[in-house]
């Protein structure tokens, strides 16, 4: 049986869960909005080459959060709900990999783009909540183990720890018509936050393969 080859193209997708926090501040107060995780799915693409036993690619990924209800936390006008919600985050960065045969163990790393919402919603009527949506950048760091199944299929087991940096957020609504700010601190619709994000997932690819010459025919 020839030994396992880890170079090539290939593409996939990826289930799993996420855990996310953000810390924010308006008018230099502290503003909670709790902590959030949901199930995940997403796809990655990537290109790796083989050196010995050394693995060296590059990888693309875009992970998307289920999009069920937002973490919640007191505002600092009580009379509201604070909540902040991920909504997906894209990813490109190196791997490298040490080849053991079938498996392959490797540290992740790159650039990091995350989209969060938050919501901010009267305690007595959630309808027509103040909502804002903003993509932070930031960066990933992370690892996990490959395991070739079979010729071209690949199943992994990945973690990845993201941090984000500032964005402004200016949580407002529209009713008939009007744009309303929302009330965090009874005063400033605008916050500032920050963000982070743990993501494990289940991985599954299929990696394109020049196949293996067949034997020369015996005379």
């Amino acid at each position: 049986q020839a030994p396992t080859s880890w170079s090539g193209f290939y593409f996939g997708a990826h289930s799993g869960w996420q855990w996310s926090s953000m810390d924010a501040s308006s008018a230099g107060a502290p503003v909670t909005f709790g902590d959030h995780d949901s199930a995940v799915v997403g796809g990655q693409i990537g290109i790796q080459h083989q050196f010995g036993n050394f693995v060296l690619g590059v990888e693309g990924t875009l992970t998307v959060g289920y999009l069920d209800d937002h973490a919640s936390a007191n505002c600092p006008n009580t009379l509201f709900s604070c909540a902040m919600r991920f909504d997906d985050v894209i990813t490109i960065g190196p791997r490298l990999g040490w080849a053991m045969g079938k498996w392959m163990p490797y540290l992740t790393g790159g650039y990091a783009s995350g989209a969060f919402e938050q919501k901010i919603s009267l305690k007595t009527n959630s309808a027509n909540p103040f909502e804002d949506r903003e993509r932070h950048s930031g960066w990933y760091i992370g690892g996990g183990v490959d395991m070739a199944v079979s010729a071209g299929w690949i199943i992994g087991l990945e973690y990845r720890h993201y941090e984000f940096d500032n964005a402004t957020y200016n949580v407002t609504r529209t009713i008939a018509g009007n744009n309303q700010v929302g009330i965090i601190d009874l005063s400033q619709p605008a916050n500032t936050a920050d963000a982070s994000s743990d993501i494990i997932t289940l991985r599954a690819s299929w990696k394109l393969d020049r196949p293996a010459p067949a034997p020369a025919p015996i005379k």
